[in-house]
């Protein structure tokens, strides 16, 4: 029962703070994140945000497609443009505070610096997340200009640009924290942690060697 009650009281915890979290970084955070998440993503993809807060990606690909019956010579293709809505990309910002709702309900003990440490690998994540989905994404667009209907790729591009939109997001944040955070991996996983040796206090020590100097002393009984 007691590692019931402390289970259900870090599930109670972590849901407060993952409410309060998503609520915080719909309505403050996610608008520096996408910033900074732009800005990063630019190294590797031209994005330029429209007016209502879109965005337009080239991404830089080099394909052919072949010749057919409206296209005559093969045409070579070196980039895929195409837009994202913005409350698409803000996908790719929600692993980050999933992640923190989690180290914070794990406790402020030792966790300074698994939340600095899984705050960079988590935004790395994020931003291999995006421009794997732009590769995903170009690549299908220039599979169906080419009128490639290879059952067996577009199977593969459909999983993947699943598991970088609606999976990933949700498993990495818990296995970055239990990597990281060791009390939290021992409190779920309690067959592979050992507990450590309780070390008394040194007023029960101090009283403890009292007790036993006074029996050394104690004049014996005569009989």
């Amino acid at each position: 029962m007691p590692a019931l009650e402390t289970h259900a009281r870090f599930l109670l915890r972590a849901s407060a703070l993952l409410i309060g979290l998503l609520i915080l970084w719909w309505f403050v955070l996610a608008s520096p994140m996408l910033y900074l998440l732009k800005e990063a993503a630019g190294n590797f993809v031209d994005i330029r945000e429209n007016p209502s807060g879109d965005w337009t990606l080239r991404v830089p690909l080099d394909a052919t497609l072949a010749a057919t019956n409206g296209r005559h010579v093969p045409q070579p293709v070196h980039w895929v443009d195409f837009d994202i809505a913005r409350t698409d990309v803000n996908g790719f910002t929600f692993s980050l505070p999933v992640y923190w709702a989690i180290i914070l309900a794990a406790g402020a003990r030792r966790s300074l610096r698994p939340l600095l440490l899984g705050t960079a690998l988590i935004s790395a994540f994020e931003l291999a997340s995006l421009l794997v989905f732009c590769q995903i994404t170009a690549r299908g667009a220039v599979a169906r200009l080419a009128g490639n209907q290879d059952a067996s790729a577009k199977w593969i591009r459909d999983f993947g640009q699943y598991l970088v939109v609606n999976a990933l997001p949700y498993i990495v944040p818990f296995v970055v924290a239990l990597s990281l955070h060791r009390g939290l991996r021992g409190a779920i996983f309690p067959w592979g942690h050992e507990p450590e040796a309780a070390v008394p206090s040194p007023r029960r020590q101090k009283k403890k060697k009292g007790r036993r100097i006074a029996s050394l002393h104690r004049p014996e009984r005569s009989l």
